[in-house]
């Protein structure tokens, strides 16, 4: 009589990730990057703050950049749904309302650290390019374009510029006078903007 064969036990392939510690590595980031230059930031730190192995980070980021960009995105939510009704420009606006919002606070400090470092660092300028900058330009160009077509705005609008000049006026208070992006600001430089665009035509 055979004897019967033994099932091999099976064998779990690593650990669930746990949410709470992805978490807590977005909360540690940023927390890094609110305080320090990015380049004097390590994973060996971040990890230690909160309370996992390194191994864990790569679980998720492929390097220190892509985890630095999630805390951002994680703690300013700088993803916003567009509005799926309404004008174009209108649309526009709240983006651009939004994009003004995530330049203010503790936010804004972060803000200026990323695009700070992408300068001399290869890894998070294409990180930032693809993952943060790239997507929210093609959406604006696309409301600027339907702008155009209803009319909203001229025809000869030249959109690189016109997206230039909006966010231009933002980019140096944030970089380089460090001065308040509130509301009332953001909004005058946009109905200026397009006023100025509308009696060029």
């Amino acid at each position: 009589m055979k004897a019967a064969k033994k099932t091999a036990p099976s064998r779990t392939l690593g650990r669930p990730r746990s949410e709470s510690s992805r978490v807590a590595l977005l909360k540690a980031a940023y927390g890094f990057v609110k305080a320090r230059p990015v380049g004097s930031i390590s994973t060996v730190e971040i990890a230690r703050k909160a309370g996992v192995s390194t191994a864990t980070i790569y679980r998720w980021w492929p390097n220190k950049e892509a985890l630095l960009l999630d805390a951002f995105l994680y703690k300013t939510d700088s993803a916003p749904l567009l509005k799926a009704k309404g004008s174009p420009l209108g649309s526009l606006r709240e983006y651009v309302l939004q994009v003004g919002r995530s330049f203010t606070g503790e936010s804004g400090i972060v803000a200026a650290r990323l695009l700070a470092a992408i300068q001399d660092n290869a890894t998070l300028r294409k990180e930032f390019l693809e993952r943060v900058y790239s997507p929210r330009d093609k959406e604006f160009r696309a409301m600027v374009r339907a702008a155009i077509r209803q009319r909203q705005l001229p025809a000869s609008v030249n959109v690189n510029v016109f997206l230039e000049t909006i966010f231009g006026p933002l980019l140096l208070r944030l970089l380089l006078r460090q001065e308040p992006i509130d509301r009332d600001y953001v909004l005058t430089v946009f109905k200026q903007v397009v006023a100025a665009y509308r009696r060029a035509q």
